[in-house]
């Protein structure tokens, strides 16, 4: 599919190596202390940044220990860091470019980036919330973990020998044709919604869904259909919705 794209995985290209994925997981882990460094060093000159001690948290239970804001906020970029790690060195067998793996380091940080410069000036953003980093956390979380749930069921279904030139519909996958597509909107839409509140969300949605509708869909499905033949038709008829159900 991605042949004569060197920014794109190397679709039925099974000659995996070490180097480019290393880099990727490598250059993802520095943006974690980067974006420390970018919320500590308050490059707003931001009077109070976002911790427990500037921070009304009495919407939470007495029960349930409250982390520090800052250590969620890199705790949802570690997550994303594990999952893409997993992914990686576990999941996918095809070919890494190092120009995928440099530009998907690269375009992450600066998300992420942009991501910390908000978060840093959360306490005078009139859109946001407290209670909004934590529930942004909290779907983050679930969504990153569906992800990788369908994932996981995808490779052992594909590794089971009986399952060979055979397309997972089972779980998720019977739901829409692309439900780690779908948890990538999620996920991204609960990180911008955790840094900055509801308006900085529709950043993330609109990355998101431009990528995959404009740009990571359309050869994705070209591709399966060439490989597949009548088994992906029927299956794209049996499910109809690519991201969402009765949406899109």
């Amino acid at each position: 599919m991605d042949a004569d794209n060197p920014i794109g995985i190397q679709r039925g290209d099974y000659s995996w190596t070490l180097p480019e994925p290393l880099f990727f997981c490598l250059g993802r882990l520095a943006s974690i202390p980067l974006q420390y460094a970018i919320v500590t060093y308050n490059p707003f000159g931001v009077s109070q940044l976002p911790s427990s001690s500037t921070l009304d948290l009495s919407f939470a239970p007495s029960w349930l220990p409250m982390l520090e804001p800052l250590t969620i906020f890199l705790v949802m970029t570690g997550v994303l860091v594990f999952k893409q790690s997993i992914w990686i060195f576990h999941l996918c067998n095809e070919r890494m470019t190092l120009q995928f793996a440099f530009f998907g380091v690269l375009a992450d940080f600066i998300y992420e980036g942009i991501c910390a410069l908000v978060f840093s000036a959360a306490t005078k953003n009139p859109t946001w919330r407290p209670e909004f980093l934590y529930a942004g956390a909290a779907l983050h979380f679930i969504a990153a973990h569906i992800e990788l749930a369908a994932e996981l069921q995808r490779k052992a279904f594909k590794d089971e020998t009986k399952n060979q030139g055979k397309l997972c519909t089972a779980g998720a996958w019977g739901v829409v044709r692309h439900p780690n597509f779908s948890m990538n909107v999620v996920y991204g839409a609960a990180y911008g919604f955790a840094t900055g509140g509801p308006l900085f969300a529709l950043f993330p949605i609109a990355m998101y869904l431009g990528n995959f509708t404009a740009n990571a869909i359309p050869p994705k499905e070209a591709y399966l259909a060439e490989k597949y033949g009548e088994q992906w038709e029927k299956y794209r008829r049996a499910v109809k919705w690519k991201l969402c159900p009765g949406v899109y």
